[in-house]
């Protein structure tokens, strides 16, 4: 038996915004961007941090940051899922190191600086496999405050 996964959102804006951010990041000497996915019950939140591997091709959390992001996102009742990062010269789909290094049973976004788009995949057991999402429109889009 074949367990579907759900098909999640990730708002439109967000994203745009980070492949944006992923573009500028590597024209600095190829360096990634990364940061965590974070699931509030109705979407995926991207969740920039700073990538501590200075040079291009790598990215590395920084311990203090990401524990700090854990205990907030323990408090709201919504849940880590998952990382993302990009991929400045290659396609959106995770490498041997990518998967050594995820945690297992994981969601891991990865953005195609190249091609501005991105791919959502599920690491588990050291294998992974894509997983479909969907762009979502924020609710206050055009909206003005009175």
């Amino acid at each position: 038996m074949q367990i579907t996964m759900p098909i999640y959102k990730i708002l439109k804006e967000q994203l745009t915004e980070i492949i944006k951010d992923a573009g500028l990041s590597a024209k600095d000497n190829g360096r990634e961007i990364c940061g965590l996915l974070v699931y509030n019950d109705f979407f995926i939140e991207l969740i920039k941090v700073k990538n501590e591997t200075k040079r291009g091709g790598g990215y590395s959390f920084y311990y203090k940051e990401i524990r700090f992001i854990q205990k907030s996102v323990r408090k709201t009742g919504h849940e880590i899922i998952g990382t993302f990062h990009s991929h400045p010269s290659y396609i959106a789909t995770p490498c041997e190191s990518d998967i050594m290094n995820a945690l297992n049973d994981s969601l891991m976004l990865i953005i195609d600086v190249i091609n501005k788009e991105a791919e959502l995949w599920h690491i588990k057991n050291k294998k992974y496999r894509k997983v479909k999402f969907k762009l979502i429109e924020s609710r206050n889009r055009g909206k003005r405050c009175k």
